[in-house]
């Protein structure tokens, strides 16, 4: 069987510049397709449709990976590409519930879960790969400390939640954060918004592994608490009170929702900032797998290999500002300004991300005690 990886020490305690995922080396990538795309180009063809569903790609990212992808391969104009996003929560709900019925409307999943992940392959719920691409992802992803299960689970990008603000909101024109401390000051009352764990696999393991690393989380909710936040848990929602000065401070959120709203109103960058935290940011890798019964098997596929690749890895970096693993990968220059400098920054995570899972009815509980 493939790589069930969990963190290494190194990793988790310091900054990883061994992980080079904007190296500036000469790339290795194959130009023309692999002979496992060639295998299943004509089949995908043939089965016409595929479904993704995740909690991350936006209606514009969406809609640039099906173009690209039925592009790529001379799908044709009939070929349906469905973006279909949801919580984190709610697109493992979904997958959990149609593997149990045995009736499949869902191609491929993807989301930062990999205690649910573990769990499906060792039960045979995925299709086994075939990858031309993973093994130019395979040393990045170790060295992150990432979760996947070759040749069933592999992780194609990863995001991190970083403190997000409006400086042009009253009170906001001299903020800044650069620690968990500065997010969570008296000033701040009415100011801020709370995640909701109770809907969010990601924001769970974040919070987990802060608390790994040495964070009172009890005195972290206590203290967001006496800023009186607004509790929501899509990234997009939040976003936008930030945007309205509703509350113009969230302290997770992702530089990808940024970008999204400057290509609406380009002025929005003299206002939004955005930092990182002193701490360590968490890495969160999404997990992407292909569904045994699944209805467009070849297609799913293939759909897995056009992410891993190059071209697919430029769409999804640019259209969320999220991080690859892709050996010897220089992001365009449209997501540099986004992205931060992985060499220079802090990163910290979880000595055991599929166990983490077992945590998450302790942690909520937790949470609810005081915000619910």
């Amino acid at each position: 069987m493939g790589s069930r990886h969990s963190a290494p020490a190194a990793y988790l305690a310091a900054p990883i510049a061994a992980i080079a995922l904007m190296t500036l080396t000469a790339p290795v990538w194959a130009a023309d397709f692999t002979p496992q795309e060639q295998a299943l180009i004509a089949a995908a063809k043939k089965e016409g449709a595929v479904t993704v569903l995740n909690p991350q790609f936006s209606d514009n990212t969406g809609r640039r990976l099906g173009e690209g992808f039925v592009k790529r391969y001379n799908l044709g104009p009939d070929f349906k590409f469905n973006n279909l996003r949801k919580g984190t929560g709610a697109t493992v709900a979904q997958t959990r519930q149609e593997i149990q019925a045995g009736k499949h409307t869902v191609d491929i999943l993807i989301v930062s879960a990999p205690g649910f992940f573990d769990a499906a392959a060792k039960r045979g719920d995925f299709l086994k790969l075939d990858s031309g691409y993973w093994k130019y992802h395979e040393e990045n992803a170790r060295a992150a400390g990432q979760y996947f299960d070759y040749p069933y689970v592999v992780v194609p990008f990863a995001y991190t939640f970083q403190p997000v603000w409006n400086s042009s909101c009253p009170g906001m024109e001299h903020f800044t954060a650069n620690s968990y401390a500065d997010v969570l000051k008296p000033e701040l009352k009415g100011k801020t918004i709370a995640s909701d764990l109770t809907k969010s696999f990601t924001y769970d393991n974040t919070a987990l592994a802060l608390k790994e690393h040495g964070m009172n989380l009890n005195d972290l909710w206590k203290k967001l608490k006496a800023t009186d936040p607004l509790v929501e848990f899509r990234t997009e929602p939040k976003m936008q009170m930030v945007i309205s000065c509703q509350r113009p401070l969230d302290m997770w959120n992702l530089t990808g929702r940024i970008y999204q709203n400057v290509l609406q109103k380009p002025d929005l960058l003299k206002i939004i900032k955005w930092s990182t935290y002193k701490e360590g940011q968490v890495m969160l890798g999404n997990q992407a797998a292909v569904i045994k019964g699944a209805p467009h098997p070849n297609a799913a596929k293939l759909f897995m290999e056009y992410m891993l690749s190059k071209e697919g890895a430029d769409i999804m970096v640019v259209g969320e500002m999220m991080y690859t693993f892709l050996k010897d990968y220089t992001p365009p220059p449209e997501a540099q300004r986004y992205v931060f400098d992985m060499k220079k920054t802090k990163m910290i995570g979880l000595k055991d991300w599929v166990g983490a899972q077992k945590e998450f009815k302790a942690l909520r509980q937790e949470w609810q005690a005081v915000f619910q």
